[in-house]
């Protein structure tokens, strides 16, 4: 599994803070009265691509059917496609005719999982010869590694990604789970039909509160209809912090060109949230740890450079070409005692040299904020590092 500054080791389980642009499952559907309507719902960025994303089931009931404990029962390749909103949700046959339009991937048939205690996973893999080892090697041999342990190849592999986990349990003693998965189930002394994510991202998972079992769409409190391809309900539920973190709608954006030093002693922190679906229109950027009370503007270009110490300026201009000036009213910001501020971005007024202009799908726009500051006393300026950020 890739190791990364939003990876936590903690007594043998994994924990996961925000993973800029990263997906979460937000719904999860595996047992119905009559043909199974099962269903992973899964919360990303409109536009955004599904290449390297996977559902793996791993067996959890010793005495399963396609395999003991450990085995990789199922392994899902969600590449080739595209969140056309907030949500993608793959699904079974039988889930698609049952909500028509709301199931994007329903190519794997129907029986997709087991009704049987399992930790169902969510991860990334980019390499594409990667995916096709996990379906063709690991898929119906035990992937625990070190094999009996309660942990799998899903958080050893270092080309493995892991986004989110949530385990199913039916209520059979001796059934195992694996990873640090939080642990929902059982509904009374049968394994819960679906579990949801109260009101969904940012909200955590319920384990008091199940997605209903029936088919025939009568409301059955205390469950929770089915909700697949839109936001859950809210209820009162009580919840468990999960693996993954609803990072769907939050940063964007690649950071390039490290910052100097301001005169707090910390580097000026340019970030962006929203998305970068251009149509949206929705996207702020978000300057911080910027000297308090500091007057500063937001620059934009399509193009990269360097230049240091531009104008006699403490920080470094990491924009190229032309370059565009958020000078408008209202643009001009003071950091005031938070030390950040932030702008909302009108993605079809963008300032350039020549007038305004509008991001389109495809283009690649670079921003950066500029600050005053000072040093010894003197006045000078400084700059954060840049934020490149590829529109869809």
């Amino acid at each position: 599994m890739k190791l990364s500054k939003n990876f936590v080791h903690v007594a043998g389980t994994l924990a996961f803070a925000s993973i800029a642009q990263s997906q979460v499952m937000t719904e999860v559907r595996i047992s119905t009265s009559g043909v199974d309507q099962e269903y992973v719902e899964i919360q990303g960025l409109p536009g955004q691509s599904t290449d390297g994303l996977m559902v793996l089931v791993v067996e959890g009931d010793p005495a399963g059917a396609t395999g003991g404990v450990g085995t990789l029962d199922f392994a899902y390749d969600l590449a080739g496609d595209v969140f056309t909103n907030e949500f993608y949700v793959l699904g079974s046959s039988e889930a698609a005719t049952a909500f028509p339009g709301d199931i994007d991937n329903a190519s794997y048939g129907d029986n997709m999982f087991e009704n049987s205690s399992a930790t169902i996973y969510l991860v990334n893999v980019p390499d594409p010869i990667k995916r096709q080892d996990i379906i063709q090697t690991w898929a119906g041999t035990d992937i625990s590694d070190p094999v009996g342990s309660l942990t799998t190849r899903i958080a050893t592999d270092m080309d493995v990604e892991l986004l989110d986990a949530v385990a199913f349990w039916d209520g059979d003693a001796g059934d195992v789970f694996y990873d640090g998965a939080p642990e929902f189930g059982p509904d009374g002394s049968f394994l819960p039909s679906g579990i949801i994510r109260d009101g969904g991202c940012p909200g955590e998972w319920c384990t008091d509160v199940f997605v209903n079992f029936s088919t025939n769409g009568n409301p059955n409190p205390p469950y929770a209809d089915p909700s697949p391809n839109a936001i859950n309900p809210t209820t009162s539920c009580t919840t468990t912090a999960s693996a993954g973190s609803c990072g769907g709608s939050g940063s964007v954006g690649t950071p390039y060109c490290s910052a100097n030093n301001n005169s707090t002693g910390s580097i000026s922190a340019l970030g962006a949230s929203g998305t970068p679906l251009a149509a949206s229109n929705d996207l702020t950027l978000e300057a911080s740890s910027l000297p308090v009370n500091s007057f500063g503007f937001f620059l934009a270009s399509l193009d990269s450079g360097f230049v240091m110490n531009p104008g006699g300026s403490s920080g470094n201009l990491c924009l190229g070409g032309s370059i565009g000036r958020y000078v408008g009213a209202g643009q001009i910001k003071n950091s005031g005692t938070t030390g950040a501020f932030s702008l909302a971005l009108d993605l079809t007024q963008v300032p350039q040299p020549t007038g305004f202009v509008t991001v389109a799908a495809g283009e690649t726009w670079r921003f950066q904020a500029w600050h005053r500051d000072a040093v010894g006393g003197s006045a000078t300026s400084n700059f954060t590092n840049g934020l490149e950020i590829a529109f869809l």
